[in-house]
């Protein structure tokens, strides 16, 4: 961009009535970061109206030569701030070392920065402008390493504001770029050269969107309808009921972002495909949350709901919570811990189950991952982060044992069916997004899903209102309640939803050909089912695979549980004997028959055979099934082992089986605990000592990662700076080299270090003569008193000027103390000017 251009493009945006205070840019930036901010105000007018403050990763250690580097690249002005300065238009203001800046009334505040852990100055710096600025917000995040600027990132787009991130391959680093963009929150990602542009433009649309106090952005209520029928159509959910100046303000963004100019033009772009569309479902369902939100409050969800949950629940019995909007899941994991660490405090071991809802399908994607960047370390403590989460380079994920707690699922609260049964509902700032009929068809919701005396948990600035003799207060200023199940519900209107129904699935087109095309072995088996005598084959696990015949007599189904373990189907007076002949069949491996076997039939008591058999595949390899055939007729001969059936024996039998059994589990059991607790102590102290080794190695990396952003960003610095002091030499030299005016540098021993091209051709100086006193040209002077002079100015430090006769010309001589930049003296300079014509 041109400065012509970058000229108009100012003078654009003051026609349509910018004002000086709009706009306030952040821009957090960290190793890499220089570069990028050069180029940024390279491509941007100094008479934009706004004001930018940069926030980086400075080293404690090194003045930061920023303010004068960038005063290169801007004819703004740039300085370093200071605590309660006020933020003007067309000024750049740098963070100081060592400290935290905020915010608040468009002044700076300044804090010592935390010298314990990671320190996130540029999430503190975009929270508090967020916070002050609201809509007119403006974070850039630019080169850098980490996350830190993620969170600031999330409290921007929460309070309306707009993020541009720099582009990852345009940037030296991009750790803190894709932390960034990771979010889904960045409207823009672009060059710097583009971000300059873009901010531009913002300006330009900013103004252009800003309602009239007495004129509405969206007058035409048909308009609106016509929106949310779009979106309807595009992304399925009905926004009619959400609260319409949320709505508005989510469409201005989007106008500015899309660079519509007005109200019709933003309409035809969201008609013209469904990208734009779901991106402003994106925006209106933006969910901003973070760990331990108002931590006073969970604190006191701790002590007064969870506790009273856990201990009044039954120890065999789920406890069931329901998080509904769980976005990115870290209020679900925050509860998830709080009942961890209250069961840990109780002694108590409990079943827990936490519902995590949500109707945005890619944050609850995003929430099943249990991965979070580094800035939660701001949130939770770092006894929370050791115990429940896992560092991973830099991020953290969740414990298995969190993890296992909550269950996240997309699911739209009003049109899909309620979860029950619940100890606890939290639907924190998802309330405040609904006009009052969808709040009151959500408090019926409720109503019906929680337990009598359950906890309703929402956020600070919501509240159960008419619903009062249904959810008692229990921590007014927290917003907890406990579920009244006998309060009577206010005859209030409400919304009636239908959960869609699919239609049936047509049948395929080789319906007729599958209709027809039957298999004999159903046929088969179907025959054998009818006609073969009463049996069963079971498995490994003694589980019934199959029933054949006639087997009511001989099998029953029990009360309880169902379950399919043919000593739970099986006659009690048949248990014993089964259980024997299964036992030596599969040792033995052959078919096995008891004769005369007594059972209690329905009408009087009657003996029959019982046939057990192997079952082999068709290339004779044992399945791992066994055929129990009841045989009541003599038609069917014993098979195999033929053994009358006596049950004293049998029985003896039986308990010699079971006590060889019991004798090698306790055997393989004694070798398995001893070898479990050799691996558990050699695992325990590997752990011990793995653990101790990653929270150093952690410490060691978070501290070397820091430590090498401030270099880097020093380095930078002084790289510029370098770059400017070679310059300012080589025209230095340029200029000692072509001058018509002698003059000679000499130390404080009146030796000689430097001299111009002039003074060695008029007293026949000479490169090796640096470093030779300065008495080696005085036989050029007529009275030999340059030395004498420049002794009396070394002695007084008061410059000496007067007229001197040397090799027959007549020149003004002047000698000065060599001061350096600190005022020491280092020397003197000596000049000689030829003033007269040689003397004849």
């Amino acid at each position: 961009m041109t400065e012509k251009s970058m000229e108009e493009a100012w003078m654009q945006a003051k026609s349509i009535g910018y004002t000086e205070k709009n706009l306030i840019i952040g821009l957090g930036a960290s190793a890499g970061g220089l570069e990028a901010l050069q180029q940024l105000f390279d491509n941007l007018p100094y008479q934009t109206g706004m004001s930018f403050v940069i926030v980086q990763h400075l080293s404690p250690d090194y003045k930061s030569l920023m303010a004068e580097i960038l005063s290169k690249n801007t004819k703004m002005t740039v300085l370093q701030a200071e605590n309660e300065m006020e933020v003007q238009p067309d000024h750049v203001y740098l963070i100081p070392p060592k400290k935290n800046m905020v915010i608040s009334q468009r002044k700076l505040y300044l804090s010592d920065a935390k010298h314990e852990g990671i320190n996130h100055p540029i999430d503190i710096f975009f929270t508090s402008l967020a916070e002050d600025m609201k809509k007119q917000a403006v974070a850039v995040v630019l080169s850098g390493t980490g996350s830190d600027g993620t969170g600031g990132v999330k409290a921007v787009k929460e309070h309306d504001g707009l993020v541009l991130v720099q582009n990852p391959d345009s940037a030296r680093f991009d750790g803190m770029i894709k932390s960034a963009i990771n979010t889904g929150l960045a409207d823009f990602v672009l060059t710097p050269q583009e971000i300059a542009a873009e901010i531009l433009n913002i300006s330009d649309h900013l103004s252009a969107v800003q309602p009239d106090k007495t004129s509405p952005v969206f007058p035409d209520d048909d308009l609106m309808q016509h929106i949310y029928t779009v979106l309807k159509k595009a992304c399925g959910i009905d926004f009619t009921h959400y609260k319409r100046s949320t709505v508005i303000r989510r469409i201005e963004r989007r106008m500015v972002v899309t660079h519509s100019k007005n109200q019709s033009d933003y309409l035809k772009l969201l008609e013209t495909g469904k990208d734009e569309a779901r991106l402003l479902e994106k925006e209106i369902l933006i969910g901003v949350t973070s760990f331990f939100r108002d931590p006073s409050y969970f604190e006191k969800l701790k002590h007064e709901a969870i506790y009273e949950i856990l201990s009044r629940a039954d120890q065999t019995a789920t406890i069931r919570v329901w998080i509904a909007g769980c976005s990115t899941g870290e209020e679900a994991y925050t509860i998830a811990i709080l009942f961890a660490e209250a069961m840990e405090e109780l002694n108590l071991k409990r079943e827990i189950k936490i519902f995590a809802t949500d109707v945005d399908t890619h944050a609850i994607e995003a929430a099943g991952k249990g991965i979070f960047s580094e800035n939660i370390i701001n949130a939770v403590s770092s006894g929370q982060l050791t115990k429940y989460f896992v560092k991973q380079n830099d991020q953290y994920s969740v414990r298995k044992e969190i993890r296992r707690m909550v269950i996240f699922a997309v699911h739209n609260i009003f049109q899909d069916p309620p979860f029950g049964r619940l100890d606890l509902i939290s639907c924190r700032n998802v309330m405040i997004y609904f006009q009052p009929v969808l709040q009151r068809d959500l408090f019926r919701i409720f109503h019906s899903s929680l337990k009598d005396g359950g906890y309703l948990f929402l956020g600070k600035s919501e509240t159960a209102g008419d619903f009062s003799d249904v959810f008692k207060p229990v921590c007014q200023l927290e917003k907890i309640y406990i579920h009244t199940a006998a309060g009577r519900l206010p005859e209030l209107p409400q919304l009636n939803y239908t959960v869609p129904v699919l239609p049936p699935p047509l049948p395929s087109e080789n319906f007729k050909e599958e209709k027809h095309d039957i298999n004999l072995e159903k046929i088969y088996l179907q025959f054998m089912e009818d006609f073969l005598p009463a049996s069963v084959i079971v498995d490994e696990k003694n589980e019934v695979i199959h029933f054949f015949g006639g087997y009511s007599e001989f099998l029953r189904i029990g009360q309880g549980k169902a379950s399919f373990n043919i000593f739970n189907l099986v006659n009690e007076n048949l248990s014993l004997v089964i259980s024997t002949g299964l036992n030596k069949c599969r040792n033995e491996m052959t078919d096995l028959t008891y004769t005369d076997v007594l059972i209690n039939g329905t009408l009087q008591p009657h003996k029959l055979d019982l046939i057990l058999k192997p079952v082999y595949d068709r290339r004779g390899s044992h399945t791992g099934l066994i055929a129990i055939v009841f045989n009541e007729r003599t038609e069917i001969a014993p098979v195999g082992t033929v053994e009358r059936f006596d049950i004293n024996k049998t029985a003896a039998q039986r308990i010699v089986d079971l006590e060889r059994e019991l004798k090698i589990s306790q055997d393989h059991l004694k070798a398995t605990i001893s070898e479990v607790e050799t691996v558990n102590e050699e695992l325990q102290a590997a752990n011990e000592e793995l653990l101790t080794a990653n929270e150093e190695l952690q410490s060691s990396n978070e501290e070397l990662q820091s430590v090498n952003e401030e270099l880097y960003t020093v380095n930078a610095e002084y790289q510029n700076k370098l770059a400017e002091l070679t310059e300012m030499t080589n025209d230095l030299s340029n200029f000692l080299s072509s001058t018509m005016i002698g003059i000679l540098f000499v130390d404080n021993n009146l030796n000689i270090r430097k001299f111009t091209d002039y003074i060695g051709r008029e007293f026949q100086l000479m490169a090796q003569d640096v470093g030779r006193p300065l008495q080696i040209i005085e036989h050029c002077f007529q009275n030999d008193e340059i030395t004498k002079d420049a002794l009396n100015v070394q002695k007084s430090l008061a410059p000496l000027e007067r007229e001197v006769t040397a090799n027959g010309r007549y020149y003004t001589q002047r000698i000065a103390p060599y001061r350096t930049t600190d005022n020491s003296i280092k020397g003197l300079v000596i000049t000689i000017i030829d003033s007269l014509p040689a003397l004849k």
